[in-house]
């Protein structure tokens, strides 16, 4: 078992858990915090757009500098906001604290998959981005509804303190165990241009609209649990599982799609992205009966798996093209994840307001369907 390899989970797992701690406990914040529920869902959209502008300028920035002491500076930031959202008195400050800490948490994700990807032979980087990205899936697996119960407990403020000391762990773990003295090139104009070549700025498009696509209802997930089944409180962590188990289901999955070409794969994943996304505002406009609970789970865990599976397709792909300026692609990609992450929030909020929450899976699906018909448009 590769204990450097292994580390690196940690890095996402606190990235996600940081970024959507909050989502099962929307309505609580927002009747404590005096504020609309689309209001409190504008969180992820501050913190995944400060994460989209930060990203490409830092990876340039810091390019010559050791990638694990810069992910132990992120992980310090991703703390201390966690605990800044826990004692801050209303939403404009979290929002402030979100967006200051989301411009360097921009780089957890790539600096994970640079460290990753230099401990294993080209043939092995899709397990190697897979093993790590599986952090994220943890987040969704252990970090949301663990923070959902704590919420529904003691307050949503504690959930804010459960993600802090995630990121704490983090912090150690990786500075015990993730290789060190790895440094990327420096990231001139010629990196950049070496990062988009080929098909990699179709890809990393299609990375920002399948994000935004399932982020039109994910940013709002505690409402659609209530909308679809009427649960609430802890009740919204039980379903909540399902996303992780998905998520965890994803991953491995796309690892082995990766074998096919990449237009054959995204297509698979895309489209089953694009009819999960219908099956959500099916639930939440129809009254289902005894069946909402089961198709909402199925629904989750299906919509996470094509969603997580697009990753490891897309980031060797991205790797394989990008040679040399591998972190700059990846930071790059990561920008069009976050940036989808905070559009999708953006889209669901509008969509909330001016028609109706039932309708964001809908909204969600036309994402999803752009990203398919530019999938198919792919050469490799």
């Amino acid at each position: 078992m590769n204990l450097r390899l292994l580390s690196l989970v940690f890095a996402p797992f606190a990235l996600g858990t940081s970024a959507f701690i909050y989502i099962g406990l929307i309505e609580p914040m927002s009747r404590d915090l005096g504020v609309g529920i689309a209001s409190v869902g504008q969180l992820q959209t501050v913190f995944a757009l400060a994460c989209g502008i930060g990203g490409p300028v830092l990876a340039r920035l810091l390019a010559g500098f050791d990638r694990k002491r810069l992910l132990l500076c992120v992980l310090a930031i991703l703390a201390a906001m966690n605990l800044g959202s826990a004692l801050a008195p209303s939403l404009i400050a979290i929002g402030g604290i979100r967006f200051a800490a989301g411009f360097f948490a921009a780089l957890t994700l790539p600096l994970a998959s640079t460290l990753a990807v230099s401990l294993v032979p080209e043939a092995s980087r899709p397990k190697a981005i897979a093993t790590v990205l599986a952090g994220y899936t943890l987040a969704f697996l252990i970090g949301m509804p663990a923070g959902s119960i704590l919420g529904d407990i003691y307050g949503w403020r504690s959930a804010f303190w459960l993600a802090a000391a995630i990121s704490a762990v983090a912090f150690i773990v990786i500075g015990l165990f993730a290789p060190a003295h790895i440094h990327a090139p420096e990231a001139g104009a010629s990196s950049f241009r070496r990062a988009l070549q080929g098909e990699n700025p179709k890809l990393m498009f299609i990375t920002l609209l399948s994000f935004a696509g399932t982020f039109a209802t994910v940013s709002f997930i505690g409402p659609v649990i209530t909308a679809s089944t009427g649960l609430t409180g802890s009740g919204i962590a039980a379903i909540q599982l399902s996303t992780g188990i998905g998520s965890l289901l994803g991953l491995p999955a796309g690892a082995l799609l990766a074998r096919l070409t990449t237009r054959r794969a995204l297509s698979i994943l895309l489209g089953s992205v694009l009819v999960t996304q219908v099956l959500f505002s099916l639930g939440m406009l129809f009254d289902l009966g005894v069946l909402a609970i089961p198709v909402l789970v199925f629904t989750m865990a299906f919509n996470s798996a094509a969603l997580f599976g697009t990753s490891p397709v897309v980031q060797s792909q991205l790797a394989n093209a990008a040679g040399p300026a591998t972190t700059i692609a990846f930071a790059l990609n990561g920008s069009m994840l976050y940036s989808g992450q905070g559009l999708g929030s953006s889209l669901g909020g509008a969509v909330t307001n001016f028609i109706g929450l039932g309708w964001t899976g809908i909204a969600g699906a036309v994402a999803a369907l752009l990203a398919l018909l530019l999938a198919r448009r792919l050469h490799v």
